[in-house]
């Protein structure tokens, strides 16, 4: 059936309806058949059966219109920030599957700069980074990977990988920074079409000396850090310190909105960034990191790259996670990561600028 364009059409309708229907009243026998649902879209919906296309301000004007309603990290609010999306320095990929070209499944944009950015709101005003992150300066290769990633136990027997680039191959010239995507289909929760996305627009985007990276929110940061205070988590409460008190206030109160203003003193901002890189790297749910876009990027092979205070001033994403943004870093290494993640110990890499923040 899903070998058809009607029959693959219908299965997704029956899986989405079916996802409904067990948010209301999850039923064992609804349960067992949205797997069965999944079973079969897992069969039809593969790497190969899916292509993306790249759009533009060229490009038809359903495929425009699609882009202009379709972000739901960063809405685009009106014809000047749309422009700035299909401009000459910005890219949009849009994932479909080749029975069906007209449902898309994921929306994926990207900078293009010489720098690394940091600070989402300057790629939606249409800037170009010229600051070139120094943690940063040299691109990657498969080799140098391999000599320079070094695993660790900490002091609570959590296995974590470093990544130090301190001495690389060879100077990047190009950074793509992916900084919006969106899964557009629920039918297809559990199915990795984001991390397609992301690979074929790296085919796509090719070129030596490019650097991929993304600009990405923490959308549970603000909420894990109110719950963990107020259960008097040892940890979080360890790495507060003297600065409990502030870092309490601020996360609880109307504050949160405007985190990136000069008024928070460094010492806190030192402190909560600390707590980020803890939040990222060790709190795990079932096995699987917590933050669900953290999740999402590491279960591709993404290195926790670096964390940007004042990394958003949208108001919406400062009350999520007080302004900070994170750097994850995608590199030719990505799918042996994503093996590391997937397997028993659930190794999450980061940069060392990032494993530093947790000593």
């Amino acid at each position: 059936m899903a070998e058809t364009a009607p029959g693959l059409n219908s299965i997704m309708d029956m899986r989405e309806e079916c996802s409904r229907m067990i948010r209301r009243l999850p039923e064992p026998d609804l349960i067992i058949f949205d797997k069965v649902l999944l079973g079969a879209l897992c069969r039809a919906v593969t790497p190969l059966s899916t292509t993306i296309t790249t759009v533009n301000q060229d490009s038809p004007v359903e495929l425009i219109e699609l882009v202009r309603r379709s972000d739901r990290v960063h809405p685009i609010l009106n014809d000047t920030e749309l422009y700035n999306r299909l401009s000459d320095n910005r890219s949009v990929f849009i994932l479909t599957h080749i029975l069906l070209p007209g449902r898309p499944l994921v929306v994926l944009h990207v900078a293009h700069s010489t720098g690394m950015f940091q600070c989402v709101s300057d790629i939606k005003e249409g800037c170009d980074s010229s600051q070139i992150d120094t943690l940063c300066r040299n691109a990657i290769t498969q080799e140098s990977l391999e000599q320079r990633t070094e695993s660790l136990y900490d002091d609570e027997g959590y296995m974590l990988s470093c990544l130090d680039f301190s001495s690389g191959d060879r100077d990047f010239q190009h950074v793509n920074t992916f900084y919006s995507i969106s899964s557009l289909e629920v039918a297809l929760r559990g199915i990795p079409v984001g991390g397609w996305c992301i690979s074929k627009a790296k085919e796509a985007l090719h070129a030596p000396s490019t650097l991929y990276t993304t600009l990405s929110p923490m959308p549970g940061f603000r909420e894990w850090l109110n719950v963990s205070i107020k259960r008097s988590s040892p940890r979080v409460l360890a790495i507060a310190g003297e600065h409990l008190p502030a870092i309490s206030t601020l996360a609880s109160s109307s504050l949160a909105s405007s985190s990136s203003s000069s008024s928070v003193p460094d010492s806190i901002k030192v402190t909560v960034t600390r707590l980020a890189a803890y939040y990222l790297l060790r709190e795990k749910q079932r096995g699987c990191v917590l933050d669900p876009v953290g999740h999402f990027h590491v279960t591709n092979g993404a290195v926790v790259w670096a964390l940007r205070w004042a990394g958003t001033r949208s108001q919406e994403m400062q009350a999520q996670s007080l302004g900070l943004m994170v750097n994850y870093l995608y590199d030719s290494a990505a799918p042996h990561r994503a093996e590391l993640y997937s397997s028993d110990d659930k190794i999450v890499v980061s940069g060392r600028a990032v494993l530093c923040l947790l000593e």
